[in-house]
Protein backbone atom coordinates (compact mmCIF):
# COMPACT_ATOMS: atom_id res chain seq x y z
CA UNK A 1 0.00 0.00 0.00
CA UNK A 2 1.03 3.40 -0.34
CA UNK A 3 2.64 4.89 2.43
CA UNK A 4 0.31 7.15 4.24
CA UNK A 5 0.99 7.87 7.80
CA UNK A 6 4.70 8.04 9.36
CA UNK A 7 5.31 8.48 13.14
CA UNK A 8 8.10 8.11 15.17
CA UNK A 9 8.39 7.55 18.98
CA UNK A 10 11.84 9.45 19.41
CA UNK A 11 10.27 13.15 19.28
CA UNK A 12 10.36 14.19 15.70
CA UNK A 13 7.39 15.08 13.70
CA UNK A 14 5.54 12.75 11.80
CA UNK A 15 4.32 12.88 8.08
CA UNK A 16 1.13 12.18 6.80
CA UNK A 17 1.17 11.97 2.88
CA UNK A 18 -1.19 13.06 0.49
CA UNK A 19 -0.77 11.55 -2.98
CA UNK A 20 -1.84 12.97 -6.43
CA UNK A 21 -1.94 10.35 -9.16
CA UNK A 22 -0.82 11.61 -12.80
CA UNK A 23 -2.32 8.44 -14.64
CA UNK A 24 -5.25 10.47 -16.16
CA UNK A 25 -3.65 13.81 -16.57
CA UNK A 26 -1.10 11.93 -18.66
CA UNK A 27 -4.02 9.89 -20.48
CA UNK A 28 -6.02 12.94 -21.37
CA UNK A 29 -2.82 14.80 -22.92
CA UNK A 30 -2.22 11.85 -24.81
CA UNK A 31 -5.91 11.85 -26.18
CA UNK A 32 -6.49 15.35 -27.41
CA UNK A 33 -3.15 15.30 -28.91
CA UNK A 34 -3.59 12.12 -30.49
CA UNK A 35 -6.96 13.52 -31.84
CA UNK A 36 -5.26 16.78 -32.79
CA UNK A 37 -2.74 14.90 -35.08
CA UNK A 38 -5.55 13.23 -36.89
CA UNK A 39 -6.85 17.47 -37.85
CA UNK A 40 -3.50 18.82 -37.65
CA UNK A 41 -1.70 20.67 -41.14
CA UNK A 42 2.08 19.11 -41.65
CA UNK A 43 3.79 22.18 -39.66
CA UNK A 44 2.16 20.49 -36.57
CA UNK A 45 1.69 17.51 -36.88
CA UNK A 46 4.71 16.41 -35.51
CA UNK A 47 4.38 18.22 -32.40
CA UNK A 48 1.13 16.75 -31.57
CA UNK A 49 2.39 13.39 -32.20
CA UNK A 50 5.58 13.71 -30.00
CA UNK A 51 3.28 14.93 -27.23
CA UNK A 52 0.53 12.27 -27.87
CA UNK A 53 3.66 9.72 -28.00
CA UNK A 54 5.39 10.61 -24.84
CA UNK A 55 2.21 10.86 -22.86
CA UNK A 56 1.49 7.05 -23.58
CA UNK A 57 4.39 6.65 -22.20
CA UNK A 58 4.24 8.32 -19.35
CA UNK A 59 1.06 6.87 -18.52
CA UNK A 60 2.21 3.70 -18.78
CA UNK A 61 5.30 4.22 -16.68
CA UNK A 62 3.14 5.88 -13.85
CA UNK A 63 0.14 3.57 -13.54
CA UNK A 64 3.00 0.94 -13.61
CA UNK A 65 5.07 2.65 -10.35
CA UNK A 66 1.29 3.37 -8.62
CA UNK A 67 -0.08 -0.08 -9.12
CA UNK A 68 3.33 -1.46 -7.53
CA UNK A 69 3.37 0.59 -4.20
CA UNK A 70 -0.20 -1.03 -3.35
CA UNK A 71 1.03 -4.50 -4.80
CA UNK A 72 4.98 -4.95 -4.01
CA UNK A 73 6.00 -5.25 -0.29
CA UNK A 74 7.56 -1.71 0.50
CA UNK A 75 10.36 -3.61 1.40
CA UNK A 76 10.96 -5.17 -2.17
CA UNK A 77 10.03 -2.34 -4.02
CA UNK A 78 13.22 -0.69 -4.77
CA UNK A 79 13.95 -4.24 -6.13
CA UNK A 80 10.97 -3.95 -8.22
CA UNK A 81 12.12 -0.69 -9.52
CA UNK A 82 15.71 -1.85 -10.29
CA UNK A 83 14.31 -5.31 -11.62
CA UNK A 84 16.20 -7.63 -9.87
CA UNK A 85 15.93 -10.72 -7.19
CA UNK A 86 12.54 -12.23 -7.47
CA UNK A 87 11.57 -9.38 -10.27
CA UNK A 88 14.11 -9.94 -13.16
CA UNK A 89 13.22 -8.75 -16.80
CA UNK A 90 13.06 -11.45 -19.50
CA UNK A 91 16.06 -11.53 -22.55
CA UNK A 92 15.62 -8.72 -24.81
CA UNK A 93 12.59 -7.43 -22.88
CA UNK A 94 12.16 -3.49 -22.06
CA UNK A 95 11.76 -2.92 -17.97
CA UNK A 96 8.21 -1.01 -18.66
CA UNK A 97 7.33 -4.68 -20.34
CA UNK A 98 8.73 -6.17 -17.67
CA UNK A 99 7.42 -4.05 -14.61
CA UNK A 100 3.64 -5.01 -16.22
CA UNK A 101 4.15 -8.49 -17.13
CA UNK A 102 5.33 -8.91 -13.34
CA UNK A 103 2.01 -6.86 -11.87
CA UNK A 104 -0.63 -8.64 -14.19
CA UNK A 105 0.75 -11.76 -12.98
CA UNK A 106 0.84 -11.44 -9.54
CA UNK A 107 -2.05 -9.20 -9.31
CA UNK A 108 -4.46 -11.21 -11.61
CA UNK A 109 -2.24 -14.40 -12.98
CA UNK A 110 -2.89 -12.49 -16.31
CA UNK A 111 -0.66 -12.48 -18.92
CA UNK A 112 -0.36 -9.84 -21.73
CA UNK A 113 -1.29 -10.97 -25.31
CA UNK A 114 1.62 -10.76 -27.49
CA UNK A 115 0.13 -7.92 -29.70
CA UNK A 116 -0.19 -5.88 -26.55
CA UNK A 117 3.67 -6.82 -25.65
CA UNK A 118 4.55 -5.64 -29.07
CA UNK A 119 2.70 -2.83 -28.71
CA UNK A 120 3.98 -1.37 -25.51
CA UNK A 121 7.69 -2.35 -27.21
CA UNK A 122 7.31 -0.35 -29.84
CA UNK A 123 5.66 2.50 -27.59
CA UNK A 124 9.31 2.39 -25.51
CA UNK A 125 11.26 2.35 -28.71
CA UNK A 126 9.53 5.72 -30.19
CA UNK A 127 9.91 7.20 -26.59
CA UNK A 128 13.81 6.19 -26.30
CA UNK A 129 14.24 7.17 -29.43
CA UNK A 130 12.29 10.91 -29.00
CA UNK A 131 14.17 11.43 -25.54
CA UNK A 132 17.51 10.15 -26.58
CA UNK A 133 17.62 11.63 -29.99
CA UNK A 134 20.68 10.83 -31.94
CA UNK A 135 21.16 12.78 -35.18
CA UNK A 136 23.06 9.97 -37.57
CA UNK A 137 22.07 7.36 -35.72
CA UNK A 138 18.48 8.07 -36.71
CA UNK A 139 19.38 9.99 -40.20
CA UNK A 140 17.69 8.89 -43.36
CA UNK A 141 20.16 7.08 -45.66
CA UNK A 142 20.30 7.43 -49.47
CA UNK A 143 21.67 4.16 -50.12
CA UNK A 144 24.21 4.95 -53.14
CA UNK A 145 26.04 3.42 -55.68
CA UNK A 146 29.67 2.21 -54.79
CA UNK A 147 32.87 5.04 -54.92
CA UNK A 148 34.47 4.40 -58.27
CA UNK A 149 38.18 3.08 -57.71
CA UNK A 150 40.44 4.08 -60.81
CA UNK A 151 44.20 2.77 -61.02
CA UNK A 152 46.18 5.69 -62.35
CA UNK A 153 49.37 3.72 -62.29
CA UNK A 154 51.72 1.07 -60.09
CA UNK A 155 50.85 1.66 -56.26
CA UNK A 156 48.36 4.75 -57.12
CA UNK A 157 44.62 4.77 -57.39
CA UNK A 158 41.66 7.45 -57.43
CA UNK A 159 38.55 7.18 -55.34
CA UNK A 160 35.50 9.10 -57.18
CA UNK A 161 32.14 10.17 -54.89
CA UNK A 162 29.96 11.16 -57.76
CA UNK A 163 27.30 12.90 -55.38
CA UNK A 164 25.26 13.63 -58.91
CA UNK A 165 24.14 9.86 -59.11
CA UNK A 166 20.40 8.95 -58.72
CA UNK A 167 20.09 6.69 -55.25
CA UNK A 168 19.59 3.20 -55.36
CA UNK A 169 17.59 3.24 -52.57
CA UNK A 170 16.28 5.15 -49.29
CA UNK A 171 16.12 4.40 -46.22
CA UNK A 172 13.56 6.82 -44.30
CA UNK A 173 14.67 8.88 -41.37
CA UNK A 174 12.99 7.90 -38.03
CA UNK A 175 11.27 11.10 -37.81
CA UNK A 176 9.09 10.18 -40.33
CA UNK A 177 7.23 7.35 -38.79
CA UNK A 178 6.47 9.64 -35.87
CA UNK A 179 3.36 10.28 -37.43
CA UNK A 180 -0.54 10.53 -37.14
CA UNK A 181 -0.76 6.48 -36.70
CA UNK A 182 2.31 6.38 -34.04
CA UNK A 183 0.17 8.83 -32.23
CA UNK A 184 -2.84 6.64 -32.40
CA UNK A 185 -1.54 3.49 -31.74
CA UNK A 186 0.43 5.08 -28.77
CA UNK A 187 -2.63 6.13 -27.46
CA UNK A 188 -4.55 3.19 -27.82
CA UNK A 189 -1.64 1.04 -26.22
CA UNK A 190 -1.83 2.77 -23.41
CA UNK A 191 -5.36 3.01 -23.00
CA UNK A 192 -5.76 -0.91 -23.74
CA UNK A 193 -3.37 -2.34 -20.58
CA UNK A 194 -5.18 0.13 -18.67
CA UNK A 195 -8.63 -0.99 -19.74
CA UNK A 196 -7.31 -4.60 -19.02
CA UNK A 197 -6.31 -4.55 -15.83
CA UNK A 198 -9.67 -2.69 -15.24
CA UNK A 199 -11.20 -5.13 -16.61
CA UNK A 200 -9.22 -7.93 -14.56
CA UNK A 201 -9.93 -6.04 -11.82
CA UNK A 202 -13.86 -6.26 -11.93
CA UNK A 203 -14.19 -2.52 -13.47
CA UNK A 204 -15.32 -2.73 -17.03
CA UNK A 205 -14.82 0.97 -17.27
CA UNK A 206 -11.52 2.35 -15.44
CA UNK A 207 -11.24 5.10 -17.61
CA UNK A 208 -14.30 6.72 -17.99
CA UNK A 209 -14.48 9.47 -20.98
CA UNK A 210 -11.80 7.87 -22.80
CA UNK A 211 -12.03 5.50 -25.62
CA UNK A 212 -9.92 3.72 -28.11
CA UNK A 213 -9.39 5.78 -31.30
CA UNK A 214 -9.91 4.65 -34.75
Amino acid sequence: MPVIYEAKIDGSNAIRYFHFSLIRLYLDQAYEHALKSKDDDEDRLLASSIIAIMFSAMALEAFANEISEDLIPKEELNDFVRLRKAYKQKEQESSLVAKLRILFERKHNHSLSTEQINSIETLVVFRNNLVHYKLSELAGKYIMPPARQTQLGENRSMITLDFMLKPEGVEPPFIQHVNIEAALSSFNTALSIINTWGIQSGELDNVPGLEIIT
